[in-house]
């Protein structure tokens, strides 16, 4: 019973933390504007400083991407580790629902094209048995397509409704790795033996992914105790989408650029790989939540008493960004999923409550990945708000505006958020630089990059707020009032046509 007091505390917490800050800087803002003005400043200091840091992170990063993309991994795998193709295998689910086949089948197309022995691999269609229409279908028509393709193709069916279990993804592909295990215990394959890589519908391998994870794995002195990231880029649709959109996608796909140069704060996102061996000490993925990628750092990360890290790859595995099927419904879509993904801030009390009364772990070591986590989510839902609550006592408080406080505010302001815009610029360079140039006329690509460098400024706030600040305190609220996802919603997903991205 304490400790799901302790559990229901830290899931109040957040929500009434983000809400306390909001509410209390626009009381300050029309009682007390000298005060709210001086910790905005405060904030802007600090804001600015943390932009400076992460943009050296992204050119870092963006320059260490660059250098590893030159590298023809398989030759030096064989190089380096010769013995590795003979060894391990990579087993790559691909969980759907109500995906079209001919998204699934750019996305397995992408893992048999790989610059990688294809009878070293293992790939699974995981189809949902709820989805009775289409996906028996689909998998008869895959099997015939792709069963000699692979060292195996295989399709699974998750039953529906089983007790304990949300309707996600996690569950899904729980159940797809157990049959896999079931494969492996046939064929007499080591747990140790096997990498697991878990695809969306919509992802498309780079040519090098698997001989860069073989390396990276190989190269690890403790791999099982690694989860392995390469970089998700937003890539396939990216000309095809609303530019607010496109903007989220890019920051989305350039904020695990940065996270990839600070592996400390870096947590599995949507493609990921582990040892199926880690993966079977863990009992594989949790059933109980709508998110399951970081969610499944955290329980590697207690399962192992904290001897578990992220590897980055900067090798990149391609996705879609949102479109659905008009504008609205594009910006609805997009909306959801970013409440989907925000919903992580569930990780806050199940990370306190494994965290407490641990002596295994580290004692500071485990707080500050606490505090780590908590404060992401808390500058996920406040920092825009905070931006723009700056500029509110000079608007509802004229008295304000003439003192001297109230009158030079705004200039000193101001300042400091142009100064922040060189994080954007370094922003909109590495864009240019490394989403794939718009198909058709290049004078059309030239003049739509002029376009989008001219309203980036004044969408990136805008997006900020819509895309990130609400629906990461939509999510946090919903905890709060204890009113949790039990659905996994599903991004609406189009098919584009493969081959574009992959690297010559």
């Amino acid at each position: 019973m304490l400790g799901y007091q302790r559990s229901r505390v830290w899931e109040i917490i957040p929500g009434l933390l983000t809400w306390t800050t909001l509410t209390g800087l626009i009381l300050l803002a029309v009682f007390n504007p000298p005060v709210l003005t001086m910790l905005v400043l405060l904030y802007a200091i600090y804001w600015l400083i943390k932009v400076f840091l992460i943009t050296g992170y992204l050119l870092a990063g963006f320059a260490r991407y660059n250098r590893e993309r030159k590298i023809d991994w398989l030759t030096k795998l064989n190089n380096d580790y010769p013995e590795a193709q003979n060894r391990f295998y990579h087993v790559a689910i691909v969980p759907t629902y109500k995906e079209d086949i001919s998204i699934l089948r750019h996305t397995i197309d992408a893992i048999r094209m790989s610059n990688y022995p294809a009878d070293r691999l293992i790939v699974v269609a995981a189809f949902e048995g709820r989805e009775k229409e289409l996906a028996p279908e689909y998998a008869k028509i895959l099997t015939h397509e792709y069963e000699h393709a692979f060292f195996h193709f295989m399709t699974t069916s998750h039953p529906a409704d089983i007790e304990g279990e949300v309707r996600g993804k996690g569950p899904n592909i729980t159940w797809a790795a157990r049959r896999v295990k079931e494969y492996l215990d046939e064929k007499k394959i080591k747990y140790s033996d096997a990498i697991l890589t878990t695809l969306d519908a919509d992802n498309r391998v780079d040519r090098d992914y698997f001989a860069n994870l073989t390396w990276s794995y190989c190269a690890d002195p403790d791999p099982i105790h690694k989860s392995f990231q390469p970089l998700p880029m937003f890539f396939n649709n990216i000309w095809q989408v609303p530019l607010p959109v496109k903007l989220t996608a890019l920051g989305s796909s350039f904020w695990q650029l940065i996270q990839a140069m600070r592996p400390h704060y870096s947590r599995n996102f949507a493609a990921h790989a582990q040892s199926f061996e880690a993966l079977v000490q863990t009992d594989f993925w949790s059933v109980a939540t709508v998110v399951e990628d970081g969610h499944q750092y955290w329980r590697s990360y207690f399962r192992f008493d904290g001897n578990h890290h992220v590897v980055p790859l900067f090798v990149p595995v391609y996705m879609d960004a949102v479109q659905g099927e008009d504008i609205m419904d594009t910006f609805r879509e997009q909306y959801l999923q970013r409440r989907r993904w925000f919903w992580g801030v569930s990780d806050v009390p199940y990370v306190f409550r494994h965290s407490f009364g641990n002596p295994r772990i580290p004692f500071l070591y485990k707080w500050l990945q606490f505090l780590r986590l908590f404060e992401s989510h808390y500058s996920l839902a406040t920092q825009s708000f905070i931006l723009l609550i700056g500029w509110l006592p000079i608007v509802v408080n004229p008295d304000f505006r003439d003192s001297v406080l109230g009158y030079n505010f705004p200039t000193v302001y101001r300042t400091f958020l142009i100064a922040a815009w060189t994080g954007m610029i370094a922003n909109m360079l590495v864009a240019s630089l490394l989403v794939p140039p718009r198909p058709g006329k290049r004078s059309v690509y030239v003049l739509t990059i002029i376009k989008e460098w001219l309203l980036a400024p004044v969408l990136l706030p805008v997006s900020g707020i819509f895309f990130s600040a609400i629906p990461a305190i939509d999510s946090q609220t919903r905890m709060l009032f204890n009113k949790p996802f039990t659905v996994f919603n599903v991004t609406k997903k189009t098919a584009i046509p493969s081959g574009v991205l992959v690297k010559d």
